[in-house]
């Protein structure tokens, strides 16, 4: 399926991404938000990314470059921190629903800090979203993790994680990911904004509130081999009891895949959820 670059004007300037499926009148609009050091390509992969099977579906799919990434990079760093990105991402989000005119709604995703942000958005802005989805994000770090991320914190403005260091958190065990996937992991690789990192380590503090805003339907997918959040039961238990004013919440484990579940085979299982919660939030 054919995607395509598109911009999004926001009061402080113009956002980039990439687009797929219906631009005018689609049953519904899928937004999409990637993680530090992706960007809006994470989600346009071949056919078996969100881009593809979500046009498939007659969804329009817009994935976004968040600020500090793409066209973003140009922006002020005050909107690089988590507040500032919820601003201009809520903007976002109304400018392409207004242009667009879903038949039914929006639903926003998130993959890691691009998970954390869709809640915050979904928390603390005034859209009417149909439901919330997200990955790569949890309440307990991995022992060592937020020690870790947190040694990167400096002056500078973004930080380069090396290739190698990158995949060996990102990915799971050998055999959940084809070894290609790895090169292709390096070559989506993009500097992390230093504000938004500053947010990254704070976030699980931050998330019990941020949860309690959430009343839209939520779903939490935990990659069984993450690196960086604890996905066993408990640690599932706990982050869904966060969401008490939350229309409907489902977390579910998914086996054999690690924090960027979209480089691993299970990639296309792991779409069709996220498309197939869409489908629920939407009323089809």
């Amino acid at each position: 399926m054919k995607t395509e670059d598109c911009f999004v004007d926001t009061p402080a300037g113009r956002l980039s991404g990439r687009l797929s499926g219906p631009k005018s009148r689609p049953r519904g609009l899928v937004v999409a938000l990637h993680g530090g050091t992706y960007d809006a390509g994470y989600y346009d992969m071949g056919p078996d990314s969100l881009l593809s099977l979500g046009a498939a579906l007659d969804l329009c799919v817009l994935a976004l470059d968040r600020p500090g990434y793409g066209l973003g990079r140009a922006l002020d760093s005050r909107w690089l921190s988590f507040d500032g990105q919820v601003q201009l991402l809520a903007a976002a989000l109304d400018r392409a629903a207004g242009d667009m005119d879903p038949v039914t709604g929006v639903v926003l995703m998130g993959h890691s800090i691009g998970g954390m942000l869709a809640l915050r958005v979904a928390a603390e802005a005034k859209q009417a979203l149909r439901g919330v989805e997200v990955s790569g994000i949890g309440l307990q770090w991995r022992p060592g993790m937020q020690e870790l991320w947190s040694s990167f914190v400096g002056d500078q403005a973004a930080i380069d994680v090396p290739p190698q260091a990158h995949a060996h958190v990102m990915f799971g065990p050998p055999g959940t990911y084809a070894e290609s996937r790895l090169a292709l992991d390096a070559q989506l690789l993009r500097p992390m904004p230093m504000p938004e990192l500053m947010d990254v380590v704070r976030w699980a503090d931050a998330f019990p509130s941020v949860a309690r805003g959430v009343t839209a339907p939520v779903s939490i997918t935990f990659p069984e081999n993450d690196n960086i959040w604890m996905t066993d039961a408990d640690a599932r238990a706990c982050a869904a009891a966060l969401f008490t004013h939350a229309a409907s919440v489902r977390v579910e484990l998914l086996p054999q895949a690690g924090h960027c579940i979209e480089l691993h085979k299970r990639a296309r299982s792991y779409c069709l959820r996220q498309l197939a919660f869409a489908e629920e939030c939407l009323g089809y």
